[in-house]
């Protein structure tokens, strides 16, 4: 996958964006691990808007910069003052899901963008259950009708390959296992519990 985003923007797919980690995920099956894992440290450690849209990272990208382009402040010091004084704004892209704009800290990549929390087509995720669940679906780990050996997958997955601790329990309706079902239906692997 490209991964030239377009100046004036800061954006990072590896957190933020669905449809490029399942393209990744693809490439990653056929990698040696110790290659990948970097990859997964991108992913950060705190909560994590997802967008789940039909837009690529480079639609996206070019979306916001024909908005900032169409309002005038495609250059850094007029998006500044179209910033200021907020330390944030939001946009909306023409499939509805709405961006939040900030100033990043590279001067010539001075437009960071990330999905909005809680806008159409957005999920909230932590870090650790999307890489817990990346590495499921890198590993090609099926979900299976026991949620015991659901929870075994993930939590060997989780020790063994992340240094995370393991987790209690698993619920089938939330969490881990929905965004795992999530990621396992795009790439088109059998599930279940579907």
């Amino acid at each position: 996958m490209d991964l030239k985003i377009p100046a004036p923007v800061t954006f990072n797919p590896h957190k933020h964006h669905f449809g490029f980690l399942t393209g990744q995920i693809k490439i990653w099956r056929g990698q040696d691990w110790e290659k990948v894992k970097p990859e997964l440290f991108l992913m950060g450690e705190n909560l994590i808007d997802l967008y789940l849209g039909n837009l690529s990272v480079n639609q996206v990208c070019y979306e916001c910069i024909r908005h900032f382009r169409n309002e005038k402040v495609l250059e850094r010091t007029a998006f500044l003052d179209w910033l200021h004084p907020r330390e944030y704004r939001k946009i909306e892209l023409a499939d509805s899901s709405v961006w939040v704009v900030k100033k990043g800290i590279d001067p010539e990549r001075f437009i960071h963008i990330h999905p909005a929390k809680h806008s159409p087509l957005t999920i909230r995720v932590r870090a650790a259950t999307l890489k817990t669940v990346v590495v499921l679906t890198v590993r090609s780990v099926l979900i299976q009708k026991e949620i015991k050996e659901n929870l075994h997958a993930v939590n060997t997955t989780r020790r063994f390959y992340l240094q995370l601790s393991p987790i209690k329990s698993l619920n089938p309706e939330k969490g881990i296992t929905q965004l795992w079902k999530r990621f396992s239906n795009q790439l088109n692997e059998a599930s279940p519990l579907t």
